[in-house]
This record gives structure tokens, C-alpha cells and sequence, in this order.
């Protein structure tokens, strides 16, 4: 079956498909012709597609280097004038435009907007010598709930896309802290189930695309297994971290409540408080969990 077939979400009336239709088409629109897969391979993949972006042609062995890195890595060799804001963030840019077209974890994609934030990042730090904080140039995927300044968002419900006027608190406090922007990922409807399947469609598991890659976070899950993201930032209130990591073998934490920060997140219940949520970090090591709560604490949020 072709990822095409794998990955259609929900249908409806003509209203709805006319909606889905015209996110789909931004979204398909976001991903340079230069990243593009070959259609052959979407439409016969194999089962376990992890080791495609290393074997497709599309990456530099010098970004494929980066993209084996965790977060504590990538910071320590940024921080060391090793690496630049620009090429981490545009190695883990390209590599999330290849795992989106293998699992459909992205619902926008804006990796230009990213690296000219890395571009001052590096300024900065050629100019003073030092880094702006503890995540200076490092690309940290979001999900879709999380509103980022500018960009597409939503309560998990086709009727409140919307384009977000602000940052949400998390949001700000991370991009304070030096942290970069340049995906948001899936999510379902409600943000209340445990896979993710939505009206941007079903998020595909990399190791076996015929199961799912948990949820409500598991954009996240997809994108971080495939190492399109080092560090992702996902909400949790019955296990929306904590399954989606253990489907894809990545560490994640649900804080306590009102621990780390969800104020400004979109919500279809706003005021509703028999579900609380925290958000977490999701990522491929313990010590990059420890790297994100302690970081958002110390910011006093």
C-alpha cells in the first residue's frame, strides 16, 4: 500500500474536504522540490523507513553527522564554535522535510523563518563571543497545540486553525533561552487519543508504518525517531508523551502540573480543568529530558 493510502485522515462533507484540502495543499507547498522523495519510493516503502534519510541521496554526510547528535551534543559543540545556529538547523530542517514525506508527522513547516533566526543566533555569538542562553541555535520541533508567533495552529479541531497572534508561554521561554523554530507537528482530534490521526492525516510509525506512532503527541514521536528533531516538545494529561515514546524508543517526562508551562496553549475546553495537562520534553536521550525541565525551571515560568 502506498504512504499515500497509509496516511489519509478523516473525510466529511464538502465543506470539511474543501478545508482539508487547502491545509494539505499549504503544507505539500512548504516542502522544497529539493527535499522531494522520489514518488517511487512513497509508493511502494519499505515497512521501517528510519534509515531512508541516510540512504536517499539528500543529505551531506556532514548532516547526517549532526542529525546522530542528541541536543546536550548539538549545544556543546554550538557553544564551542564547532557547528553554527545555520548548519544545525538546516541539517535537522532537511532531515524533518524527509520524515514528514515517510510518516506525515509535520502540520507546518517553516525552515527558512528558522534559519534566519539561526543567522542572528550566529551573529550574536561572532559578535560577543558567547551564547544567548542554555539553548542557543538549537532547532526544537513543537506540537501543534503550542502556538508559535506567525505560524498555523490548533486545538485539534479543523474549526480552530488558526494563525497564532503570540507565542504561547512555553513558546517564549524557550525562544528567550535561544531555542529555534522551524516545524509544528501532528496531533489528533481533541489532542485526547492515543495515536495521531487528524485532519492533516495519520502519523505513520517509522520503524513499521503499519502501526501508529502513538499520541497525542506522536508528531513528535514520528519526527524525533527520525531524527528530523533532536528535542521535541510535547503536552501530556493521560499519556500523550509517555506513550508516544515508549511506541518509537525515545525517553519523555510528564512533569507534575503546572510544573512546566501550558499557559496560551489552544485548547477546546479553555477553563476546563478535569484533565490537566504539563508539557515535556521527547527525545532520544535521559539526559536531554534532564537538559529541558531543568532549563524551563530555572527560567522561573
Amino acid at each position: 500500500m502506498s504512504l499515500k493510502a497509509k496516511i489519509q485522515g478523516a473525510t466529511g462533507n464538502a465543506e470539511y474536504t474543501q478545508k482539508v484540502a487547502s491545509l494539505l495543499a499549504r503544507l505539500d507547498a512548504q516542502i522544497p522540490a529539493s527535499l522531494r522523495l522520489p514518488e517511487s519510493l512513497l509508493e511502494n516503502p519499505p515497512l521501517n523507513v528510519t534509515s531512508i534519510p541516510e540512504t536517499c541521496g539528500l543529505l551531506t554526510p556532514e548532516e547526517l553527522a549532526v542529525t546522530e547528535l542528541d541536543a546536550t551534543d548539538v549545544l556543546a559543540r554550538i557553544a564551542s564554535g564547532q557547528l553554527t545556529a545555520v548548519e544545525t538547523v538546516t541539517a535537522f530542517g532537511k532531515r524533518a522535510a524527509i520524515a514528514h514525506q515517510l510518516t506525515a508527522c509535520l502540520t507546518d513547516f517553516f525552515l527558512d523563518e528558522g534559519i534566519e533566526q539561526a543567522k542572528a543566533l550566529d551573529e550574536y555569538f561572532k559578535r560577543e563571543g558567547k551564547v544567548v542562553g542554555p539553548f542557543h541555535g538549537l532547532p526544537i520541533s513543537i506540537k501543534d497545540s503550542f502556538p508559535v508567533k506567525g505560524r498555523w495552529g490548533s486545538g485539534g479541531f479543523l474549526s480552530n486553525v488558526e494563525l497564532s497572534a503570540d507565542d504561547c508561554d512555553m513558546t517564549k521561554i524557550l525562544r528567550k533561552l535561544g531555542a529555534v523554530f522551524y516545524v509544528k507537528t501532528n496531533q489528533p482530534q481533541t489532542i485526547m487519543h492515543l495515536e495521531s490521526q487528524s485532519f492533516y492525516g495519520r502519523t505513520l510509525n517509522p520503524y513499521n508504518i503499519n502501526l501508529s506512532s502513538g499520541g497525542s503527541s506522536g508528531g513528535e514521536s514520528a519526527l524525533v525517531a527520525m531524527k528530523g528533531s533532536c528535542m521535541g516538545i510535547g503536552s501530556d494529561g493521560g499519556g500523550s508523551i509517555r506513550g508516544p515514546c515508549a511506541f518509537t524508543g525515545l525517553y519523555g517526562i510528564r512533569p507534575s502540573c503546572k510544573t512546566t508551562p501550558m499557559g496560551g496553549t489552544i485548547w477546546y475546553q479553555p477553563g476546563h480543568d478535569g484533565t490537566l495537562a504539563s508539557s515535556g520534553p521527547m527525545c532520544s536521550s535521559s539526559r536531554d529530558m534532564r537538559l529541558l525541565v531543568r532549563a524551563v525551571l530555572d527560567a522561573k515560568p
